[in-house]
């Protein structure tokens, strides 16, 4: 060890203990749930993002400050899918900091910080341990990025930021994602679904109303009809009086759905996550081994579905 180690050790703990001070202003307990606790992420001065999961009431819900002050809070609007749920609150708020996440990596050291019911700060260091392109949710939920830290998530850290060691936000921690593993909602998802919420308290997501299973193509298919792709979407259900009744059927091989190719169902999913909803969308299919193109009205996913 040479003599500058100490030093630099000393260093690096003054600039995490100052990271956590930083965000430490924006960060909340929040109360919602009698079995669940957890923390929030000040977005704006009135607004809080937390998890969906540890949501049980609407209104009269408690936040608890960093000064020690308490507040109220409601719900503004929740998605499932993505596990986020916005809050507004009675108090002027103080916003965090966020991070410019185009420069993360693995192995970049991050710290997790949350509060408790008793409204103590906390905080776990840790790295980066994986980092990958957008991904869907077990509950169809599209996030753009998939961050998985290696650190101590606590119980009242779900719903808390992940942050770098500027105290700037990267994104927030849940449980609600994984049955494994706590993952990390990036601060992208995260605007995404708080300008929806605050639009119409939920996010709408357009929906075709047919069950999809991925499929390869034959390669004498593919030659037939110059197809580039070797997988599809078979069609193995549709909803009576869905969007797509009447359109297609059982059996039809989904090769794209506007502009995009659908080479299995969650990119059917992606796709429509993209598609305003009432709007036409021409599908191209292969039925009974014939090329064709079939035009259908996009709706809305069923409030049953998030």
């Amino acid at each position: 060890m040479n003599a500058t180690t100490p030093s630099a050790l000393a260093a690096l703990s003054t600039d995490l203990a100052a990271a956590v001070a930083a965000i430490g202003t924006s960060v909340v307990y929040v109360d919602a749930h009698p079995r669940r606790d957890a923390s929030g992420i000040v977005w704006d001065d009135r607004h809080v993002v937390t998890v969906d999961h540890a949501i049980e009431r609407e209104d009269d819900i408690e936040l608890s400050l960093a000064d020690g002050a308490k507040a109220r809070a409601t719900l503004v609007g929740r998605d499932p899918s993505t596990d986020v749920a916005l809050l507004r609150s009675d108090t002027a708020l103080h916003a965090a900091p966020h991070a410019d996440a185009a420069g993360l990596g693995v192995g970049h050291l991050v710290l997790a910080v949350g509060r408790d019911e008793d409204g103590m700060p906390g905080a776990s260091l840790g790295i980066v341990s994986a980092l990958d392109g957008p991904w869907r949710t077990w509950r169809g939920g599209d996030v753009d990025r998939f961050v998985r830290p290696d650190l101590n998530v606590y119980p009242s850290f779900s719903g808390g930021p992940l942050v770098d060691l500027r105290g700037g936000v990267i994104g927030m921690n849940t449980w609600g994602l994984s049955r494994r593993t706590a993952l990390t909602v990036p601060v992208s998802t995260l605007a995404r679904v708080v300008a929806q919420l605050q639009g119409g308290g939920r996010v709408a997501r357009g929906y075709l109303g047919i069950a999809m299973q991925g499929v390869r193509l034959p390669e004498s298919l593919r030659a037939a009809h110059g197809i580039a792709q070797s997988g599809a979407a078979i069609v193995v259900g549709v909803a009576p009086g869905g969007p797509a009744d009447g359109a297609l059927l059982i059996g039809d091989v989904l090769l794209a759905l506007g502009t995009t190719a659908t080479e299995d169902s969650d990119d059917v999913a992606r796709a429509l996550a993209g598609i305003a909803i009432g709007s036409t969308q021409t599908l191209r299919v292969v039925r009974g081994g014939e090329a064709r193109e079939i035009a259908v009205t996009i709706g809305e996913r069923p409030h049953d579905d998030d």
